[in-house]
């Protein structure tokens, strides 16, 4: 069931307000006092009834005098449903009214609706807040046992009341400890009679001795029954067995002749072979076809039957000729939109393999900042790998002229060379002179001279070389491209680090940076799959609508074609209008038609190549040895069939029994030698029946005495009535076990499946700190990521309202198929700290897709990341 509108005409606070609901998450957003509360207590009583006057604090009578009560539109199975309540007796005035055929319907009807869910079941499980989650740490099996009763059997209640019925008048009969009932009474005089007949009795050794010889008979006898119904058991099992023996011997046949199937030769490869073998034969027909018509082409063809009619008309006539392609592209986008329908439905299974990281959970879509950034940074990281890559090669290209400049530059005869060695040998000779200067001075004056000569020669000649300055040249292009390399590698570092950063925070690290355009629209699709079926089915409508005023617009000017299909409409067009462009462009058709032949040509040759590959990697030459190996196949799966049919009419246990006989003649000796140990069996129980009929009758006789007669009438009397009421009291208690062993199988193999869901959300809510939930008889117990298990008592109490919040929530989606309620959380989340609130309200979002949910929180902050339908209370 989905809620689409709340109209109040006077409820608390609220009066004259309405509030719009969609599928899935639906926030209602405002301070205390907003009126969150008396929102979640309008759904509760619009759908069940208002309190009585004896809790004036539930009631919510409006505070400015308005009228009392309100309204909901809810879709219930595809159908729109508009329940209004207002005051009046036993919880309101209820009117009800189906909304899609706009007929109003029995007041009777909501509880139908709504069924089998109550206002306790609802109240328990479906409206949740802050309070009853704090129920968690009463939490039993019987509880959630009770709840899926409630659920999952339809009519339990009256089942359950049968059950304390049946109870109630077991107990009126016996109870262990109790002294009114009447078989304790009867228990008690029991007990006296036969104190008084075993009184009576101790004189009587030969009544003892009988008493004791019947007792003996009796176990015995007892004994010969039991063997007996063992016996007649086998006997009838084995002629059981002896009846299948025919359907046993077919069974093993089919075992013994079946063979291997062989791969490639099934309804699908046959679906192939037809499709290639269709494609051969149309394209030879269109070859054909194609060819007479060119022979045939300078005769002049036929007219169309309506030919004559459309010269009458052709003024009128041409504007519809000419929307005959566009007619045409209707018919075809009809059936291509129908199948667009399909495909969006498997578009979101598509989307979620494509996009969904390991753990199932989908990653976050940029905002527009941040989408900004990413892209920017992924233009500035392309150009920086681009720009790293050319300095590279720069890089290596100077390497290269370093490598070759310096070894020619020590080759290459210099015309300067000479005058290094002029220089050298002038420093020298200075040198040498002024060291034969007699004056010290002078010495020094002349040494330095030399050296400054010589250093001149050497260094200022050779710097002023063109091979010099060219290899010095090269070697700063090497420092500066090196230095820019270094630069670059740490911007893209920088880049990458950022972007990593961007992809961890929104849950894209698993996909490269450059999957993550198409991630973000993959994610902003799911909003759009709605809007595009939308689109989808107007489009539909209007296709509709313009092939319905094609063909009137035709049937006007061509009364003989207003009652015939559109494709048959068409065609005739299509011929009228063939014939006109005939008459008009002869010599253009005969060079289309031998374009179309010579394409018609290749179009055979590749279908007969195709279906020529089909058969050869099969290894078969023919269709026909095709279709044979294709028969063997399917005789193969006929055989399986049968002898799968024959197993299982048959059965597990007699084919296992059956396979002990070598042949039919052992299980016929079989059955023989029981039937001849049951008649052995029977005649045994037969004699000691007739002994005891002897011995009862000797009893009889010693006990003739009035006292004794007397004593045991009444206890055969008494124990008679006993009887009666032993089975009375047997029958109401087995029939109340009954009924509960029935409501607990009809809905407790679901339990399983709710505490499974449970530990997965219990598991998203805390962070995997909990991973398993475990339910006992008289609590709930969680176990950590460590292995240990801790009791509901043990928990604080946020982590304690977190563990009932995944229970409640597994329950719902477990039982949607049964029960589709929607799910109203008024501020329960106010215990949780941020981590786990986030954590609680994206597991809200996630649920969304498969529940209706109402989320009422006053936590502005924690829901500005949620993109559902937000409604602000106080606006």
């Amino acid at each position: 069931m989905q809620l689409k509108r709340l109209t109040i005409y006077g409820y608390g606070k609220f009066h004259d307000r309405t509030f719009d609901l969609t599928p899935g998450l639906n926030v209602l957003v405002g301070p205390n006092e907003a009126g969150k509360s008396t929102i979640t207590q309008f759904i509760t009583a619009i759908l069940f009834g208002f309190p009585t006057k004896k809790h004036p604090e539930l009631r919510y009578e409006p505070l400015d005098g308005s009228q009392f009560g309100g309204e909901m539109v809810l879709c219930q199975a595809g159908v729109d449903y508009l329940v209004r309540r207002v005051d009046g007796p036993k919880g309101g005035k209820v009117t009800l009214t189906n909304l899609t055929t706009d007929s109003p319907l029995p007041p009777e009807n909501l509880n139908r609706l709504l069924a089998p869910v109550d206002e306790q079941l609802f109240s328990q499980v479906y409206s949740i807040n802050e309070p009853r989650l704090s129920e968690v740490f009463a939490a039993s099996k019987q509880v959630m046992v009770e709840r899926l009763r409630h659920v999952g059997a339809v009519g339990s209640d009256y089942w359950l009341q049968q059950a304390a019925q049946q109870e109630k008048a077991a107990e009126a009969l016996y109870k262990p400890l109790g002294r009114n009932p009447r078989l304790n009474q009867q228990l008690r005089e029991h007990a006296e009679l036969s104190a008084k007949l075993a009184k009576a009795n101790a004189a009587y050794d030969t009544y003892w001795s009988l008493l004791q010889e019947r007792q003996s008979l009796l176990q015995r006898q007892k004994q010969q029954r039991v063997k007996l119904d063992q016996q007649r058991q086998v006997s009838e099992q084995l002629a059981h067995l002896a009846s299948l023996w025919p359907t046993f011997d077919q069974w093993q046949r089919l075992q013994k002749t079946t063979v291997q199937p062989t791969s490639g030769f099934g309804q699908t490869d046959l679906t192939e072979l037809e499709r290639l073998t269709g494609q051969v034969k149309a394209a030879t027909t269109g070859n054909a076809t194609l060819q007479h018509s060119l022979e045939k082409a300078q005769v002049q063809a036929d007219l169309p039957a309506n030919f004559q009619q459309y010269v009458t008309v052709a003024t009128r006539a041409d504007p519809l000729l000419a929307q005959l392609p566009q007619q045409r592209q209707l018919v075809t986008a009809h059936e291509q939109l129908r199948q667009t329908q399909q495909g969006l439905q498997q578009r979101m299974a598509v989307i979620e393999q494509q996009v969904a990281n390991a753990d199932g959970t989908m990653p976050r879509s940029f905002p527009l900042s941040v989408a900004h950034d990413v892209t920017r940074w992924q233009a500035e990281l392309v150009k920086a790998t681009q720009k790293r890559r050319r300095l590279q090669q720069e890089l290596n290209q100077l390497n290269e002229q370093f490598r070759q400049v310096q070894p020619t530059s020590r080759k290459r005869t210099n015309p300067l060379a000479d005058k290094q060695v002029g220089w050298l040998a002038a420093g020298l000779i200075i040198l040498v002179g002024a060291m034969l200067l007699p004056a010290a001075p002078f010495k020094l004056a002349g040494a330095l001279l030399g050296m400054a000569i010589g250093y001149y020669g050497v260094f200022i000649v050779d710097s002023a070389t063109p091979a010099s300055r060219q290899l010095q040249g090269i070697t700063d292009d090497i420092r500066d491209t090196q230095a820019q390399l270094r630069e670059g590698g740490q911007r893209i570092d920088q880049l990458t680090s950022q972007l990593d950063e961007i992809g961890s925070t929104y849950g894209l690290d698993n996909l490269p940076v450059e999957q993550w355009d198409a991630a973000q629209a993959a994610i902003h699709e799911w909003d759009q799959l709605t809007e595009q079926l939308e689109t989808v089915t107007d489009q539909l409508t209007t296709g509709t609508d313009q092939q319905m005023a094609f063909q009137q617009s035709v049937g006007t000017l061509f009364p003989d074609l207003i009652h015939r299909p559109t494709a048959a409409v068409l065609d005739e067009l299509t011929a009228i209008d063939q014939t006109r462009h005939q008459l008009s462009t002869r010599d253009d058709e005969l060079t289309s038609l031998m374009n179309q032949l010579k394409q018609s040509q290749t179009a055979l040759q590749a279908a007969e190549r195709d279906q020529q590959v089909f058969l050869q990697t099969r290894n078969v030459r023919s269709p026909q040895a095709f279709y044979e190996r294709y028969e063997a196949n399917r005789e193969f799966h006929n055989q399986q069939v049968q002898q799968m049919a024959l197993a299982h009419q048959l059965g597990t246990a007699a084919i296992t029994q059956l396979q002990h006989y070598q042949s039919q003649t052992s299980l016929q000796t079989a059955v023989q030698a029981a039937q001849t140990e049951l008649q052995g069996a029977q005649q045994a129980l037969d004699a000691s029946t007739s002994q005891l009929a002897t011995i009862a009758g000797q009893l009889d006789h010693l006990t003739a005495s009035g006292t004794q007669s007397t004593l045991r009438q009444k206890l055969a009397n008494l124990e008679a009535q006993m009887q009666v009421n032993a089975q009375s009291w047997l029958v109401h208690q087995l029939v109340s076990q009954w009924i509960k062993a029935t409501l607990a199988a009809a809905s407790g193999d679901r339990l399983p499946q709710i505490l499974q869901r449970a530990s997965v959300f219990y598991g998203k809510l805390t962070s995997n700190r909990y991973t398993e939930i475990s339910l006992t008889e008289s609590d709930l117990r969680v176990r950590l990521a460590t292995g240990e298990w801790r009791q509901v008592s043990q928990l604080s109490r946020g982590t304690a309202e977190q563990l009932d919040l995944a229970v409640k929530l597994a329950f719902a989606v477990v039982m949607n198929e049964r029960v589709q309620m929607p799910l109203v959380i008024d501020d329960g989340l106010v215990n949780f700290d941020a981590q786990r609130r986030q954590a609680a309200i994206q597991v809200l979002i996630d649920l969304s897709d498969q529940l209706q949910i109402l989320l009422l929180t006053a936590d502005e902050p924690a829901i500005r990341s949620v993109s559902g339908n937000i409604i602000r209370l106080m606006d």
